[in-house]
């Protein structure tokens, strides 16, 4: 799939572009192929929210003024952050790439294909918007620089792109977990309205995507990453071939000379070790593993990850968890807490064991950290719910945003503001 012109702020190659008059009713489906794959996750990306979030701390290969320890620290970052600028470039390439996907789709009348790509460009949308607030919404392709609209208006794409999805997308029972189903686009919407505050659309949303799907929490839980085939939760992953994408998240946690040899940049945190799993949590086993080496030594590492796997984006669990804090403190929403808390070998709670509704959340928070962990959730979650300014690396409130990459602010020729702090 192609790239934007390199003149503009998007800073993405011109060589190698597609027009969607290239595109046709033979060959449609192979750019669509495309974009599932350069929209696969990068290893790092995948994990921004763990590393930011407090999920992790750094490794004695990496240190603390690596890119990890500086999102660990909160100590000098600023707009030439690694990850910002691949947070950037990566959506709004493909951002360039569904929306020559859409156009193509519009022309030859192919509503099921538009709405795959349309999926993928609201995807794109809530990583930006997640990570920098207000972006450019680019809904069809230009060489020209556009500014930044506010965070609101994005959202609002974002939603307008998945009713177009669950309006003309395919059943989850015809696509299965390897393509983005309706149910795929109601996921990612009720994590939009989790993101908004509209709690009950959430929970309403997440209880018809259960009921809608037929899928149940896998009570093997490390067969979820492990054998994701296997699975009968997975809602939605990227294959992740080795002879195409080849993500390999287990690079990141694993060192040198064990059985996923990798480079060991960051390891579980003290709080993660210490305080997140209660006693005969079986997901603890599966995420973090003590490992001897050679020379007598060991290292914690995290272990939820082997070699080359699928890269999940939704999995039932998830939606179990959304429909709790939909629900909120009630019986239906603490009956889908319980429901997963059973699955994992913990005690389930009653009513009476939540002083009222922010205990209650409190307690769904916890449970999507240890259910949810090195899945890219947690410090959107702090985020989203106001808790992010009690972690040692937040100062305030505008470091809940990253800062927009200067490279882009340069090329845009100033048309591109930066976030408050930065």
């Amino acid at each position: 799939m192609g790239m934007i012109s390199c003149e503009d702020d998007l800073d993405i190659y011109s060589e190698s572009a597609i027009s969607p008059e290239q595109i046709n009713e033979e060959n449609i489906q192979f750019f669509l192929n495309g974009l599932y794959e350069t929209s696969t996750y990068i290893r790092d990306n995948y994990v921004f929210n763990d590393i930011r979030g407090g999920n992790y701390t750094w490794t004695a290969l990496s240190g603390n003024n690596s890119s990890y320890g500086l999102l660990i620290t909160g100590n000098g970052v600023d707009d030439s952050n690694s990850f910002s600028s691949s947070i950037w470039q990566f959506g709004f390439k493909n951002i360039y790439n569904s929306n020559v996907l859409i156009d193509a789709a519009q022309r030859l009348d192919k509503k099921e294909i538009e709405a795959e790509g349309r999926f993928f460009r609201a995807f794109m949308y809530y990583q930006l918007v997640t990570v920098f607030g207000g972006v450019p919404i680019m809904e069809e392709n230009t060489v020209e620089n556009i500014a930044r609209n506010e965070a609101a208006e994005v959202w609002q794409f974002i939603l307008n792109d998945l009713d177009f999805a669950i309006a003309n997308g395919r059943e989850f029972q015809a696509t299965g977990n390897g393509r983005a189903s309706i149910q795929m686009a109601k996921a990612l919407k009720a994590r939009v309205l989790l993101a908004l505050d509209q709690k009950e659309n959430a929970g309403n949303l997440a209880v018809e995507i259960i009921n809608e799907t037929g899928l149940v929490i896998d009570p093997e839980y490390d067969r979820i990453f492990r054998a994701t085939n296997e699975s009968t939760e997975i809602l939605f992953a990227f294959k992740n071939l080795q002879t195409e994408t080849n993500v390999r998240m287990s690079s990141l946690f694993w060192p040198y000379g064990t059985a996923w040899a990798g480079s060991y940049f960051v390891q579980p945190s003290d709080e993660v070790l210490n305080s997140v799993y209660e006693e005969n949590d079986i997901r603890r086993e599966v995420n973090i593993q003590t490992i001897v080496n050679s020379d007598g030594s060991s290292n914690t590492i995290v272990s939820k990850y082997w070699d080359v796997q699928p890269l999940i984006v939704s999995r039932i669990s998830e939606i179990y968890l959304i429909a709790a804090e939909g629900k909120g403190l009630t019986q239906e929403g603490l009956n889908y807490l319980n429901e997963l808390r059973a699955q994992r070998n913990v005690p389930t709670y009653e009513l009476s064991d939540f002083t009222g509704q922010e205990d209650f959340l409190n307690a769904v928070l916890m449970e999507r950290q240890r259910e949810l962990y090195s899945e890219g959730f947690l410090f959107y979650d702090l985020v989203r719910t106001n808790k992010a300014i009690e972690l040692p690396n937040i100062a305030n409130t505008d470091q809940y945003l990253m800062p927009i990459p200067g490279s882009q602010i340069n090329l845009s020729n100033n048309v591109l503001t930066q976030n408050p702090g930065y």
